[in-house]
This record gives C-alpha cells, structure tokens and sequence, in this order.
C-alpha cells in the first residue's frame, strides 16, 4: 500500500465525488452538488459557521486523487468541500431554496475569510485510501475502527473543557467517593445518564431524594446516609437491565416510579442538615453555627465576600474565553486583585454583549461581527436592551434600572466608568463600588446568557 503525500490544493481544483457513499452515483458535478444540499440541507450552514468560527478541523485532513488536468476527486472530506464550495459562491444553490439566503449572508460578511485552498492527503491510488476512509465511517471494528464516547465519557470531557459538572455526573462522582457496596461502585461506569439525567431533572423525584438542583448543582438537605440510600435504590433500577426509559419517560410515569419508590424504600427526612453541596466531599462541610463552609463562602454580603462574583452564583457560557473570565472572577480575591477585576469586569460584560448582538443578528447588515460593528458599548447595551425588552426577556423596570445606570456618569456601571477601568491612569475602582455594580446586574446578565443558550439550542 502507498503512503499518502500532503498537498496544498486551490478549491477550484477539486472535484465532489460523483459515486460519494452517501447516496447514489451522480452523472454530474451539478447533480452530486445538488445532492449533497438536498440531504444535508441546514447543517451545511452550520457547518459554514464552524469553519468560519474555527477552521476546519486540522486533525481531520481532506483525503483526494488526482484526476485528468490537475483536477482532484474529492475521497473523503466531500461535505466540507462542499460547504467551502458555497461559501465561495453561494449561488450554486438554487434561489428557490431558503439555504441560499443565509449563504450569501454569511459569504457577504466574511469574504476574506474564507478559505480557497485546502490542505490535503493525496493518494495516487484511491484503493489505498479506503482502508483510512472505513476505519472513519464503519464504526468500532472490533478497535481498529474509532472507538466513541458514551455519554459519560462525554459528559467528563464538557466537565473538563467547560469547567461545568451535569447533575447526572454528580450524582456518579458523589457516590463513586462514598463507602457504599463495591459491587455497585464498580458498575457505576456502566449507568444510563441519558435515564438519570431524566430523574433528576424531575423536582418530584429531587424531593424525593431530598435533593435541590441550584444554579446547575446538586445540594442535600438531608443527612448524607439518607441521601446515598435514596440515590442508591434509582441507581440499583437503572442498572438493572430489565429497567427501560419507557417507566420514567413521561411525568406519570416518574410519578407513579417515585410513588412505588416510596412504598420501597424509607428515607429519615427528620435527619435535616444545613444544604450542602454534593460536589464537596464530607471532609469539606463545616457545620458550625448551622452554616456549611461553602455558604459561608458564598453569602452575598458585600463585607464578606471577597469575589466580584458571588461563587455560588452559575450561569451557562458556552465561550471558552469568556467562561474563562466569568470564572476567574469568581475566584479573585478582589481586594487582593481590584484593578485586574475591574478591567476583566468590564471585558466580561462588552464580549456578553457582543455575543448577545451576533446570537440574534443585531449587527448591521455591512458588518461581520458586533466587536467589529464601530459602535461603541453604550450603543450596543441600548439595542440589547431594547431587544431583550421587545421579547420580554427583562420587564420595563429592570430596562429603566440598567439604562439608568450605565447612562448615569456618577455609576459605576457608566460607560465612562467602565471606560475609565481600562484607560484612565488615574481611576482607582474601590471594591464596594465594584461588587455593588456586579449586584446590581447580576439578574440582566443571568437573563442576557439564558437567552442566548436558548436560542442556540
């Protein structure tokens, strides 16, 4: 077999594969084009979106062959190629097809960005190129082939990228660190989240488990012995491979579940705690004066608290830069670290914003981006508002309060203010100030994510 060889190659050069797997041969470069939009219809957009945000995958290289004239048949790869084909020249699709108009939208706003030349493997011999493209697309073969992630392990690796633990996962770490029945524990690895993340998103079945989901964490308020035992006796049924999605699918059904769980097990509800968190081991809790260590970390007194952001206080970014940022601040002593918190307070809330204005399309038409727009943060803050309020996203009194506040130049959330953070030598932000502004927007900036992870759903 012959190794491949890498090759830049112009877009212009390459050719779809007219006998492409995914439907039957074409006779045409027209028809297999035509294809590949008629099936593939709107991911091909959201794949322009994802080439154009990150590129293409450079772990994943276009596989092609030469052909007569120093054309290139594309192997493996053909959907990218096609995408990058339509963004270049957004009128191969049909103008009868709505897909057109969001092409040469997104072809308008980022002309120079897209790509006209590929980086790709080059077999002489399609033959030799197969046995890659099968190891690809004909799954596990035994190990050879590409071995998935089931939904556990995938759940491990959002954890590990976004800093953000599912309930599911929780529930797993919690009782995977409790002594409970080794038998049990080994075949924790084995449970269907899909069926778990099902109970617990049920509020009947968190009452059952004296459990309160906040923020996207997991607390008991109930002794740590009943609460292994409620979480034990689901997790016991999910394992049980007689046990089927069918007995918890709709809410009858969890009802009627959680009401033979009653009759099955008994949970000592007397045995209240303070809420702790399940995340924490035991070792961590302090249960002095009636307060866990992590309440007491996160009381939203503005004496006490040594955080711009309150720490129990969570929020969905699915951004890794700005994730990173709102989790910094919530870690900053800022009396330690004032002026790095408040010039990072004010990069927090201008990229929200600008990610708000690009998740429902409130830049100008002759602009790619809303960083790139020319408007300055105040103009942008206004349109947010003006949108978030117009979809009742925020009442008329929470717009009055922001726009009042950002407009107000003796505020520490003004513009000017936040200006101020970045570029006046002589500004000295003071912590109370800070933190009283954080509190004061909390609820708008809690609201402006939820709105932009629902319509990204």
């Amino acid at each position: 077999m012959e190794h491949a060889y890498i090759k830049t190659i112009k877009l212009t050069s390459m050719m779809l594969d007219n006998e492409n797997f995914r439907y039957e041969p074409s006779t045409s470069q027209i028809e297999a084009l035509s294809k590949m939009i008629k099936e593939q219809g709107d991911k091909l957009y959201k794949l322009a979106i994802d080439i154009i945000n990150n590129g293409l995958n450079p772990t994943d290289i276009i596989i092609v062959t030469p052909v007569e004239n120093g054309q290139y048949r594309v192997l493996e790869g053909n959907r990218r190629i096609t995408t990058l084909k339509l963004l270049k020249t957004p009128t191969l699709i049909d103008e009868n097809i709505n897909l057109r108009k969001k092409f040469i939208k997104i072809h308008d706003k980022n002309k120079e960005n897209i790509p006209s030349e590929v980086r790709c493997a080059i077999y002489d011999n399609p033959n030799d190129a197969y046995i890659w493209i099968r190891r690809k697309h004909e799954g596990q073969l035994d190990g050879i082939g590409t071995v998935t992630w089931n939904s556990q392990q995938i759940q491990r690796f959002h954890e590990h990228y976004t800093g953000k633990v599912s309930p599911p996962l929780q529930v797993i770490t919690f009782l995977n660190n409790s002594n409970i029945d080794l038998k049990i524990k080994e075949r924790l690895p084995e449970i269907n989240i899909t069926n778990l993340s099902r109970l617990l998103s049920d509020p009947d079945v968190r009452t059952f488990l004296g459990l309160e989901l906040k923020n996207g964490e997991l607390f008991s308020k109930i002794d740590t012995s009943e609460t292994i035992k409620g979480l034990i006796s689901i997790i016991k049924d999910i394992l049980n491979p007689s046990f089927n999605v069918k007995k918890i699918y709709k809410k009858e059904d969890r009802t009627n579940y959680i009401k033979n769980k009653r009759n099955e097990i008994s949970i000592d509800y007397s045995k209240e705690t303070p809420l702790w968190n399940i995340k924490k081991p035991e070792s961590e809790l302090n249960t002095k004066n009636g307060e866990t260590k992590s309440e007491k970390n996160t009381k939203n007194d503005k004496g006490e608290r040594k955080t711009l952001i309150p720490k129990n206080f969570n929020v969905n970014i699915d951004k890794p830069k700005i994730w990173g940022i709102f989790t910094e601040l919530k870690r900053l002593d800022i009396g330690k670290y004032v002026f790095s918190c408040s010039v990072m307070f004010r990069v927090l809330i201008e990229t929200s914003i600008d990610e708000y204005c690009d998740t429902f399309d409130l830049v100008p038409d002759d602009k790619i981006t809303s960083a790139k727009s020319g408007k300055d943060l105040k103009q942008k803050v206004n349109r947010v508002i003006q949108n978030m309020t117009s979809r009742m996203i925020i009442d008329i009194t929470l717009s009055k309060g922001i726009r009042a506040e950002i407009n107000d130049d003796n505020s520490i959330l003004s513009i000017d203010s936040w200006n101020a953070y970045v570029h006046n030598a002589n500004f000295s932000p003071k912590v109370d100030n800070l933190i009283t502004g954080w509190d004061n927007i909390q609820i708008f900036f809690s609201l402006l994510w939820e709105s932009i992870n629902n319509k990204n759903k």
